[in-house]
């Protein structure tokens, strides 16, 4: 295993200096490929999960219509949490190191066993796949997938549960500001994420990397399937993909360097309560009511 950098800053000047030098393509041609994969991916899974007969652009489109501002939400939510790393990344926070080292005294060392005992690339590569395509997948492809069924009941659901978790995380990641697992000098851990690779590239282009705390990787995949599950029969095949998933990236936070154990526990947390709150069906309404509100100005009348 090698050496992991003992300084954050010169860690990630030591991740773009390596960038490029074992990897057969160029960033700008690994991120057009990307993109695509993950567009390939949502189609394919699609006719997968609906089936090509089954699928209607007019359905979608009218249920998009219907839902168009719980699209809005769960589209900008995320928007805001790209805003707070912006403003972040200019401004190191002192309580950062001390934040850290609290998390690090809840089961620091376990991870870095972790990572010592499994020391082999194809297990690297491979955790790095399930942590950001196959993580940036399942973010992308339900939402699509709830609209093409045209399952209003489960999108309004999906909708206020990844609100609240966004509303969570946001003054966490402000307040609470906590070092990913690789770049803490103490933690004896490898940055395996975000070293020699486009991907590392890719995920510190966005990812201030102090804002661990609870995992969201963790708890939008595990909000996600929560919501699947109670939706029903109908998203057996995908609910099944999704746990299998869960585990996975579970797995590859703590592995690659970028979580601790206490932030799976929390992003765990967060998703169970994420989950009960929007099945609440006073809370339901209530945003309903305003959300209809909103889109019947937006469509020209309201919806049904």
């Amino acid at each position: 295993m090698r050496e992991p950098p003992r300084d954050k800053n010169f860690s990630i000047l030591v991740c773009y200096a390596r960038v490029g030098e074992n990897t057969p393509i160029s960033y700008s041609v690994f991120i057009t490929l990307y993109a695509a994969s993950v567009v390939v991916g949502i189609v394919a899974g699609l006719v997968i999960m609906v089936g090509w007969r089954n699928l209607s652009l007019s359905r979608i489109a009218e249920s998009a219509k219907y839902n168009i501002i719980y699209i809005a939400m769960v589209v900008g939510a995320p928007l805001l949490v790209l805003i707070e790393h912006a403003f972040v990344s200019l401004e190191p926070n002192s309580k950062e190191v001390v934040y850290t080292n609290w998390l690090f005294r809840i089961g620091g060392d376990a991870i870095r066993i972790l990572q010592d005992r499994l020391d082999y690339q194809v297990l690297v590569d491979f955790s790095i796949l399930i942590y950001v395509w196959v993580f940036a997948f399942i973010i992308y492809f339900t939402p699509i997938l709830i609209l093409a069924v045209d399952d209003r009941a489960t999108f309004r659901r999906y909708s206020i549960s990844m609100l609240f978790n966004y509303l969570i995380l946001l003054p966490f990641y402000i307040f609470f500001p906590v070092t990913v697992t690789g770049f803490y000098a103490d933690s004896g851990m490898t940055p395996l994420l975000y070293i020699d690779t486009n991907w590392g590239r890719m995920v510190t282009s966005i990812d201030p990397l102090n804002n661990d705390f609870p995992s969201a990787h963790i708890s939008l995949v595990v909000t996600a399937l929560l919501v699947l599950l109670s939706a029903g029969a109908d998203y057996r095949r995908y609910y099944y993909f999704v746990a299998v998933s869960a585990i996975g990236i579970t797995f590859s936070v703590l592995y690659l360097g970028v979580h601790w154990l206490a932030d799976v526990f929390a992003g765990l947390a967060l998703a169970v309560g994420a989950y009960f709150i929007s099945g609440n069906e006073r809370v339901q309404m209530t945003f309903d009511k305003y959300v209809r509100a909103v889109a019947s100005r937006i469509v020209g009348k309201k919806a049904d």
